[in-house]
């Protein structure tokens, strides 16, 4: 983990974390259009993060902490999310550790109830045929098998995008250009050492060779096309022109996106309300998010349907 993205978890704003409800618990109107769209695994992950850091009692946030206020407000619904993510996780091989020890009590507690839940127990089962395997060569202890300690070369979040993908796709929609023509562009950027002498400049474009470009474009952007038009509505442009629209659907597998921008919750009701401070004045607070039915600080997703529910919505997002 960067440092930037370290002090988003370990420093939790309100603004941030009402930003980041939005980015993973709204839908949208172009989400049907491709499979590309459907995975938001890089904030899923910042958002697991940060209820990780403001839940670890180690770490000391206040109990009045307004992120930690919004946490506790819908806890039954987070609980849900964060036991998907973790599976979600480990069946890819990429869970930390907070998801790892979150499986493994997953898989207690339906020993522990009976719950026979065959997914969960197939995981576990492989996990113990990874060590030592054919197929995961770099896997020699348990700890590894399960994910508890890094495997060489794994990456923390290999869902975020690269400053260069993010640039790029701005540029092609933005700014009317040919993908050839915004990578010699960022080229020309990275190697002029005078853009990057301000705190507010941009991150410096990296030079890449024509196959990492390809790979990277490949890997990434459906991911940055998501995050660009998220980024859009929250600047409130949430109208494509003409131009913008033939400019998606040529570099984006011919998709019709909609002309309208439109986004709306999902396994969250999200709300924003104001609340008056001691000098009066108002201030954003996401407190009144609310997931009627779901309070328990211990669901067993097999006994309530509202946790079905939620459950079924996040795998959707997640797959």
């Amino acid at each position: 983990m960067n440092t930037e993205d370290k002090d988003l978890i370990e420093n939790p704003s309100l603004d941030r974390w009402v930003w980041l409800l939005k980015r993973t618990v709204m839908d949208n109107n172009w989400s049907n259009l491709h499979d590309g769209f459907r995975t938001d695994n890089s904030y899923f992950r910042e958002l697991a993060d940060t209820l990780d850091y403001v839940n670890d009692e180690a770490n000391s946030v206040h109990p009045m902490h307004q992120v930690r206020q919004s946490i506790n407000g819908a806890i039954g619904v987070f609980k849900v999310f964060r036991e998907r993510f973790a599976l979600d996780m480990f069946k890819k091989h990429t869970a930390n550790e907070y998801d790892s020890n979150l499986v493994i009590s997953m898989f207690n507690r339906t020993v522990t109830f009976e719950e026979n839940d065959k997914e969960l127990l197939n995981v576990i089962k492989d996990s113990f045929n990874k060590r030592k395997s054919d197929g995961y060569p770099l896997v020699n202890n348990l700890d590894q098998a399960f994910q508890l300690s890094r495997v060489e070369g794994r990456p923390t979040n290999p869902y975020k995008v690269p400053e260069n993908i993010r640039q790029v796709v701005a540029m092609i929609i933005d700014e009317d250009m040919s993908r050839n023509a915004c990578i010699t562009k960022l080229d020309e950027m990275a190697n002029n050492q005078g853009l990057w002498r301000t705190a507010n400049s941009q991150p410096r474009p990296q030079i890449w060779g024509e196959d990492r470009w390809q790979d990277e474009m490949d890997k990434y952007k459906w991911t940055a096309l998501n995050d660009y038009l998220y980024e859009r509505m929250e600047k409130g442009r949430t109208t494509l022109d003409d131009r913008e629209f033939k400019r998606i659907k040529s570099n984006w597998n011919k998709i019709i996106i909609p002309n309208e921008l439109v986004s709306y919750p999902t396994f969250l009701k999200l709300g924003i309300g104001r609340l008056g401070g001691k000098d009066g004045s108002n201030i954003v607070t996401s407190e009144v998010i609310k997931a009627k039915g779901v309070t328990s600080t211990r669901i067993r997703t097999n006994a309530n349907p509202n946790a079905k529910r939620i459950r079924k919505v996040v795998d959707k997002k997640l797959h």
